[in-house]
């Protein structure tokens, strides 16, 4: 099985092979530098000796990272393609973990809570000989850290986030430096600031390609339609891309879209369709302004 259930906690393991078919011919355009610097301090604290874990205690740098943003921008498959690199060329004995939310967050009383404590404890189990290590992704966070202030939040999710904060207090380089803690969120204005305080790095992943970045990004997008723009077109097409704000999961998204129309219609103009799709294609952006706008006048 690719996907494995760890008991009723609610805690999956995801195995390697899914997380390479997941990022099979995946390339994260904008996001390079961002992925070597993420990959750098992964490798730091899973090896770290013991001057490097006495700095890091100094300045109670756990092993955390909140990476927010619009959604559609490779914050998920940022943290595959991390994972996997650490496989790679870090240490075989990691393997990756997630928790269904839906699972973990259940309607007893203080359950969620014991839940997500089940789920901290097993992983540092896993952990407690020294030679295995974690990597937790705790994806769509906002789903149990929506800020105090909302009265209409559950008291359940009210008490997990409280035992999601007391366990990230407990990460310490010098006793967990083999679990490695990923919050992923698409609306930081709404977790709660205590929990987002908690988290050692944070960063915002929203790339904004340059000319050049965007022309690699769509010579890699062409491939499979052989398609080859002239200058113009990627001018004009660069020029809607900033002025619509577009994400490269748009532009992504354009290019499903192209792929089914030039399959089924034999009339296709490719050049035309693209550009009709950059001009009048979804946006995440215009449409993540409007979720803002509901989710604060609620």
């Amino acid at each position: 099985m690719s996907i494995i259930i760890q008991g009723s906690s609610g805690l999956l393991q995801i195995t390697h092979a899914e997380i390479k078919r997941r990022i099979a011919h995946q390339k994260l355009f904008g996001l390079e530098e961002l992925q070597k610097y993420l990959f750098r301090f992964c490798k730091t604290v899973l090896t770290a000796d013991g001057a490097t874990i006495e700095g890091f205690s100094l300045y109670d740098l756990a092993p955390s990272v909140l990476l927010y943003g619009p959604p559609n921008t490779g914050k998920t498959s940022l943290c595959y393609l991390l994972f996997d690199q650490i496989k790679r060329e870090v240490t075989n004995e990691i393997n990756f973990y997630t928790v269904d939310v839906g699972r973990m967050l259940d309607p007893a009383l203080g359950q969620s809570s014991r839940n997500l404590e089940q789920i901290f404890q097993d992983l540092k189990n896993i952990c407690s000989d020294d030679e295995s290590s974690v990597f937790l992704l705790l994806d769509e966070l906002d789903a149990f850290c929506m800020s105090r202030s909302r009265a209409q939040e559950h008291d359940g999710v009210r008490r997990a986030m409280t035992t999601l904060m007391l366990e990230l207090d407990k990460l310490h380089p010098s006793t967990t430096n083999h679990l490695l803690v990923f919050g992923i969120t698409n609306v930081p204005e709404l977790v709660d600031t205590a929990v987002v305080r908690r988290f050692s790095l944070k960063h915002f992943v929203d790339a904004k390609l340059s000319w050049n970045e965007f022309k690699f990004y769509l010579e890699y997008l062409n491939q499979p339609l052989k398609y080859n723009p002239q200058e113009e077109e990627l001018n004009k097409l660069y020029e809607i891309y900033k002025a619509r704000e577009l994400t490269t999961g748009d532009i992504k998204g354009f290019y499903k879209v192209l792929m089914v129309d030039v399959v089924c219609n034999d009339n296709v103009s490719v050049k035309n369709r693209l550009i009709n799709l950059f001009e009048e294609g979804f946006s995440t952006r215009a449409h993540l302004s409007q979720t803002y706008k509901e989710y604060l006048n609620d």
